[in-house]
């Protein structure tokens, strides 16, 4: 599939990472471990965040309007929420972005790790 804008790129990733959360659920209700608590969701995107909680038609939103639907539907039933994660802040972005010197140790930090400079013995 191609997302014909960023925001339905991200609505899509947004829906799988529901449709993720769904399967848990279950599996864990089968399993007799029901989860009771709501889900958070961090995303970097103010409008699918947006969009999550209000709905609103414009140009981008048109052709996408049931992807919309379905994410306002979890959001009101309690299934997720979805919150705003500065892109700073996201360990992901480490992997997908190229990084300076210094966002890359920061990413290092993000990801619990830390730096050491290896002595080379030449």
């Amino acid at each position: 599939m191609i997302a014909l804008s960023t925001l339905e790129a991200e609505t899509d990733v947004l829906i799988e990472s529901i449709r993720k959360v769904s399967w848990i659920i279950g599996l864990f209700k089968k399993l007799e471990r029901p989860i009771s608590r709501l889900i958070i969701l961090h995303n970097d995107s103010q409008n699918v965040i947006t969009i999550a909680h209000n709905l609103i038609l414009h140009s981008r939103t048109k052709y996408t309007l049931l992807k919309y639907h379905y994410i306002r539907e979890q959001v009101k039933q309690r299934l997720i929420e979805v919150i705003y994660l500065d892109t700073k802040h996201i360990s992901a972005d480490g992997l997908i972005k190229p990084l300076n010197s210094h966002l890359y140790f920061k990413f290092f930090g993000l990801l619990g790790l830390e730096f050491k400079p290896i002595e080379l013995g030449i």
